[in-house]
């Protein structure tokens, strides 16, 4: 995870500085529909999480973008250690943390400067990381039972339409709506790891 965080800060800082290209950046607040029935199930048909994404411009209208996003959930449970226990006695806890990176080409119609629409359409490869931890805990006495790890990931693809308007000089809010499709197969079964996204933002183009 750390890797993958400095690599991403390298890239962010060396575009930063290269001439002759139009760089884009943006942070946004994302919402994504859990598209797995047991993960839904478990915590919840939704999940919320930060995204940066960067964008370098490479010939007219056309440009690559790179973009990282995480998010965590967890569910609560109780459950009875035997058939003679009256109440719960046991405390469940399960853990989602979910790792987004993806890349790809997008080209944009319009200008990003103050009081323009521009409507951008990106296409691109996305791989989606789930890693989950399991535990139960006796809840008198926090006597661990059982923890246990799980990790699935795939690769797949993203596709995004989005919206921006400028707000101030080179300044700029967007709207975005997209789906990632990406699937892990975890005990003889197939996972979906994606969803449809929906993403409000604030980027900057220099």
């Amino acid at each position: 995870m750390k890797r993958k965080l400095i690599l991403i800060l390298v890239i962010f800082l060396s575009s930063v500085f290269i001439p002759a290209q139009n760089v884009i950046l943006s942070v946004s607040g994302n919402r994504i529909s859990i598209a797995d029935s047991e993960d839904k199930a478990l915590y919840g048909g939704t999940g919320y999480f930060p995204e940066g994404k960067i964008a370098l411009r490479f010939k007219g209208n056309f440009y690559l973008w790179g973009s990282l996003g995480f998010f965590s959930t967890r569910y609560d449970w109780q459950e009875w250690s035997n058939k003679g226990v009256v109440e719960a006695d046991v405390q469940g806890e399960n853990v989602l943390d979910k790792l987004i990176i993806s890349g790809g080409l997008g080209y944009y119609l319009g200008f990003m400067r103050k009081n323009d629409i521009s409507i951008k359409f990106e296409i691109g490869a996305c791989r989606i990381t789930n890693a989950i931890e399991l535990s139960k805990n006796m809840i008198e006495t926090n006597e661990p039972v059982s923890v246990k790890e799980q990790k699935e990931a795939g690769f797949g693809i993203r596709g995004n339409v989005g919206v921006t308007y400028g707000i101030y000089k080179n300044l700029f809010a967007e709207v975005t709506g997209g789906y990632l499709l990406a699937t892990d197969k975890v005990d003889n079964k197939r996972v979906k790891l994606g969803g449809l996204q929906v993403t409000m933002g604030l980027g900057i183009a220099f």
